[in-house]
């Protein structure tokens, strides 16, 4: 067997913000190779298929797609403009939000969305243009910041960064419903009004606001259409490959030891790669506290990433009906079903080590933001997805020590039948959004925190990496330059935050601070890295 192999760079882990790293840092010029330990490239963003059929991880929609937008750039400033198709979910209804008393449909445009809410709330116009103003100026901010250039809206990242949404909901004096539906997408990173950042919160709403989309074929064409560009330059992808520590020699990081494979695997897999450059996209906790080793490391440094607290996991029913529900009417859209007004009740429960009666709900349909992919369900079906905030502890899920510690939870009776309770309860529950869902189900099955943690080994089995709260976000979070000379950090962890778009933006940040180059910032200009689509890059190569 080989001992060693070489390279430039060597980035742990294939999600999303490893792969635009490497592919950015290959086409620079930098022989590097990616190491993962799942089967496929992806992360949080891969398939999986059962009985059939195709499910998204972790791919529901992504804002900023338009022309120009992030996504796009990302992948055009590589040559591949068109390898990844874009298709829009309906710009009347992106996202229908479920109360128990009316439903409201939600536009893309903000001035749309700001005209929408006047007539849903017209006596509150005043509060609705603070909070549309409010939020298209951060975006700017942001966008401007990111450009290099000064504007007058550029102090509101610092004016704003200590403030949370349910603050400026009480300074504007908004009514219980107005602050539920301008709050309603606090899911999508998992903190309840009273704690989040009103940064992220805007950020957020800008983001689909811009216009939400869907990527035709799903999760797996970003990662996979990465992984063919970063192979056809001639990266390497090493899969089925747990990383088992970073070399640290003469205080530095020097490369990677690779955990010995199992005679399962194919063989020529080297024990160590060699590299002067390591980029973690691992977990950071698990990278900082098990990787490196806090010896390693400043314990200012480690004491900071201890202390980072996890945003919650998900709990999620992947189901095929029966029914084509977009000849019944569904719009192209995500559906939140909400039991009242106080989304921050239910986060109290989740610390309580409970799950609300009435939780919550997201359900997205696959097959209808997609219905060119057969690989989602056959014809006259549908495809879709529907998840909650659940406790990440593991004796809440019947288990001690979990997946990542080497326990076995798949035989376990306990965890068995929490899990079997609880999807029982989210198919029920999404009844009042689906009429006859249960009885027109033909494939069912539940993934848990447990199932996130085993496979992506995600700290507390979340896909929302560090709670976003104001003390936890922008500077308060590590960069991509560790402590440590010769390893940087990507992925969901650093200042960029969670989120496929903000993954690939800081995949493309650290390559850049590697290379020396600002490439966030050629790239969100529109500049080309690579001037055209090497040969036999197609997506899937």
């Amino acid at each position: 067997m080989q001992s060693t192999h070489d390279a430039d760079v060597v980035v742990i882990g294939a999600g999303i913000g490893g792969l635009t790293a490497a592919a950015y840092l290959q086409a620079l010029g930098k022989q590097c190779i990616v190491v993962d330990r799942h089967s496929v490239v992806g992360g949080n963003i891969s398939v999986f298929s059962h009985g059939g059929y195709e499910f998204d991880v972790g791919t529901h929609y992504v804002g900023d797609c338009e022309q120009g937008g992030l996504g796009p750039s990302v992948y055009g400033a590589l040559g591949l403009e068109d390898a990844v198709r874009w298709r829009p979910l309906d710009p009347d209804c992106f996202d229908r939000y479920h109360f128990p008393d009316t439903t409201y449909d939600v536009p893309s445009g903000i001035d749309r969305y700001r005209e929408r809410l006047s007539g849903w709330f017209p006596d509150e116009r005043v509060g609705i243009d603070a909070f549309c103003t409010f939020v298209s100026d951060v975006d700017e901010a942001l966008a401007t910041s990111l450009a290099g250039r000064a504007t007058d809206k550029a102090t509101l990242l610092l004016t704003y960064r200590d403030t949370t949404l349910g603050e400026l909901f009480d300074t504007w004096g908004l009514s219980p419903r107005l602050r539920a539906v301008l709050g309603a997408q606090h899911g999508l990173y998992g903190v309840g009004p009273a704690r989040a950042s009103a940064i992220i919160h805007a950020l957020v709403v800008m983001h689909y606001m811009k216009g939400a989309y869907y990527p035709e074929g799903g999760g797996q064409v970003l990662s996979d259409t990465l992984a063919a560009f970063f192979r056809a330059q001639g990266g390497e992808i090493i899969l089925q490959t747990p990383v088992e520590s970073v070399i640290v020699e003469d205080g530095a990081a020097r490369g990677i030891r690779l955990r010995p494979p199992s005679p399962l695997r194919r063989r020529g897999v080297p024990t160590e790669i060699r590299a002067p450059v390591v980029v973690s996209n691992a977990d950071l906790k698990r990278t900082v506290l098990d990787l490196v080793g806090p010896d390693h490391l400043p314990a200012d440094f480690v004491s900071r990433v201890e202390a980072l607290r996890m945003g919650p996991p998900m709990l999620v029913a992947y189901l095929v009906l029966d029914r084509d529900l977009g000849a019944e009417g569904y719009p192209n859209a995500n559906a939140f079903l909400f039991g009242g007004d106080d989304h921050d009740a239910e986060y109290e429960a989740i610390a309580r080590r409970e799950i609300s009666s009435e939780p919550s709900l997201f359900i997205s349909f696959a097959s209808l933001k997609d219905p060119t992919n057969e690989r989602l369900c056959r014809p006259g079906q549908t495809n879709l997805e529907v998840m909650t905030l659940a406790p990440p502890d593991h004796a809440f899920w019947g288990l001690d020590r979990g997946p990542a510690a080497g326990e076995r939870y798949r035989t376990n009776s306990d965890y068995r039948e929490r899990k079997q309770d609880l999807v029982d309860m989210l198919v029920d529950r999404a009844e009042a959004v689906i009429p006859g869902l249960r009885d027109s189900i033909v494939h069912v099955e539940g993934a848990t925190p447990v199932t996130h943690e085993r496979f992506v080994r995600s700290s507390a089995g979340t896909s929302y990496g560090f709670e976003v709260t104001p003390d936890q976000l922008l500077d308060r979070r590590p960069g991509p330059v560790s402590p440590l000379p010769g390893l940087f950090l990507t992925g969901q962890g650093i200042t960029t935050a969670h989120g496929i778009a903000a993954c690939m933006a800081g995949g493309v940040l650290t390559a850049g601070v590697i290379a020396g180059m600002p490439l966030l910032q050629m790239v969100r200009s529109g500049e080309v890295v690579v001037e055209s689509q090497p040969a036999g890059s197609a997506v899937g190569a």
